[in-house]
């Protein structure tokens, strides 16, 4: 299983790029529009500003919460457009922008799972950190934190094919999505870390790079490469990780299939 979610979400990327630019290009434009705004507008947000200023102002928090929410909107609109290529090869338009009824729906499962997962961490991580103090240990705190980790995301995992099921309007529930995705958590988890660990790590790389041949240029124009250079990798590991989750949803549908034909 790991191998086939791996291969399709590959194979769904690097063989649809000119799909990939249309259903995320508008939206990560738009992004760098305005972290543009608030490199000019906003600089304590940045590294150059952060040392002269004491605190967040009032400016930086509604611009952080902003940045979230035009996050969640724009992730929505792009993991419908694109798990509706992946599952019925529907292209999205050139200029992709929509945010309607079916990407809302989407937002609202995403946050769910959200919810859901800081519920369920929420009191391992009480659990782990009171035993810790109780014993003096910070060892036990990570053990057991570590072990929920480990038992925990699986299970976690799963419950995101609810975001394809949404997409391709054939919604589900938790339960549903959970029964679903058996056997698909670790495979779908580490397919999503081997195609996106490469393109972090070349990220980073690159930005150690530019940083060295651009030391005697204008710190703006270096923090407008990296920018640059930052978006070009989100687009793509934002991809990658819709499309293992996409890959995951059409297994599942065809051991659904096979298990009921």
């Amino acid at each position: 299983m790991f191998k086939r979610i791996l291969s399709d979400a590959f194979s769904l990327v690097f063989s649809s790029l000119d799909v990939v630019f249309r259903a995320c290009g508008a939206w990560f434009l738009l992004l760098l529009v305005f972290q543009i705004c608030i490199m000019v507008f906003v600089p304590e947000l940045t590294s150059a500003g952060a040392s002269s200023t004491s605190g967040p102002s009032t400016s930086a928090l509604f611009m952080t919460l902003v940045s979230g929410i035009f996050s969640l909107v724009s992730s929505a609109s792009i993991g419908v457009a694109w798990h509706r290529y992946g599952l019925l090869g529907e292209v999205p338009d050139l200029i992709h922008l929509k945010v309607g009824g079916l990407e809302l729906s989407f937002i609202g499962k995403s946050l769910l799972i959200m919810l859901v997962t800081v519920a369920v961490f929420l009191p391992v991580g009480l659990v782990a950190f009171g035993l810790s103090a109780l014993i003096g240990s910070g060892i036990v705190a990570v053990i057991i934190y570590g072990a929920a980790f480990i038992f925990l995301v699986p299970h976690l995992m799963r419950l995101n094919l609810m975001l394809p099921a949404t997409a391709v309007e054939r919604p589900i529930g938790l339960k549903e999505a959970h029964a679903l995705g058996v056997g698909l958590g670790w495979p779908m988890i580490g397919a999503g870390i081997v195609l996106s660990l490469p393109f972090i790590l070349a990220s980073v790389g690159l930005q150690m790079i530019l940083t060295f041949v651009a030391a005697g240029l204008p710190l703006v124009l270096i923090q407008f490469k990296f920018m640059l250079l930052g978006l070009l990798i989100q687009i793509i590991v934002t991809v990658l990780g819709i499309s293992v989750i996409t890959a995951g949803y059409r297994l599942a549908l065809e051991r659904q299939n096979q298990g009921t034909a």
